[in-house]
């Protein structure tokens, strides 16, 4: 069998052909909108799969146990509490948080009562808080470890409360997105608040908190820490805390 053998134009002749070299230049001018533009919505179509995420998780999804170091430091003199609580959504009323031990022992009465004086309103921790953040203004840009990093100069009312005052216009954050399994979620936010007074009486030096996330079994990121450092003043005494809150025994309810 006779093989065809067809002619093939040479490449020089392809580039100098006029028509051919401005089909060339078009498409790269085509190539190269198309990659700026993919450039350029990557970021906000990033932080819309996390704001979905996040809208996909409730406050009741979960059942959890927290435990918390408190190592705070007032006039010289430092003391460490470990207190361990659990909620379940699964209960109605003040009855979802239970503090189950102070110091390794049963709870004083006088931490019971006030305890259960404060539950109505406990705010219950988790990812799906993150959806308020990304509800504002939002800048990005790339960490050491080409993690997206979400950057918000302030925070949107309701999301960062200190001693039951809204501290949220002074607060910035950084999200920064991993991956598991090929979906990403935000495993860390760092918050800092600019110095600022709280309730007249208490001035409020500096705070730093970072808080981690993991994916959990459901295919849902979940809260695992929490770390804060505070320093500040009020009533004529200047102190500061460390706090770390570590969360476990997940169980969904839904």
């Amino acid at each position: 069998m006779n093989s065809m053998i067809l002619p093939i134009q040479p490449m020089k002749n392809l580039i100098t052909n006029p028509l051919t070299r401005a089909a060339i230049a078009g498409l790269s001018v085509w190539l190269a909108s198309v990659f700026m533009a993919h450039g350029q919505n990557k970021p906000d179509d990033l932080k819309q799969r996390i704001l979905a995420q996040a809208q996909s998780i409730h406050a009741d999804d979960y059942a959890f146990t927290r435990t918390i170091r408190s190592v705070p430091t007032a006039n010289g003199k430092t003391e460490t509490t470990i207190t361990i609580e659990k909620y379940d959504p699964t209960k109605s009323g003040d009855a979802r948080w239970t503090l189950v031990s102070v110091d390794g022992g049963p709870p004083p009465a006088d931490a019971l009562s006030k305890y259960h004086k404060e539950s109505p309103k406990r705010r219950v921790p988790g990812y799906y808080r993150l959806a308020n953040y990304f509800t504002g203004p939002v800048t990005t840009a790339t960490d050491s470890r080409a993690r997206t990093v979400f950057r918000f100069a302030s925070l949107p009312k309701e999301s960062v409360l200190v001693f039951d005052s809204d501290v949220s216009e002074n607060t910035s954050a950084e999200a920064s997105v991993g991956e598991s399994n090929g979906v990403p979620f935000v495993e860390q936010v760092r918050l800092s608040i600019k110095p600022m007074r709280i309730k007249l009486v208490m001035k409020l030096d500096r705070y730093e908190s970072t808080s981690r996330f993991r994916m959990g079994p459901d295919g849902k990121p979940v809260l695992v820490e929490q770390v804060a450092d505070v320093t500040g003043s009020g009533l004529g005494q200047e102190g500061s805390l460390h706090q770390v809150i570590t969360y476990s025994d997940y169980r969904a309810v839904k």
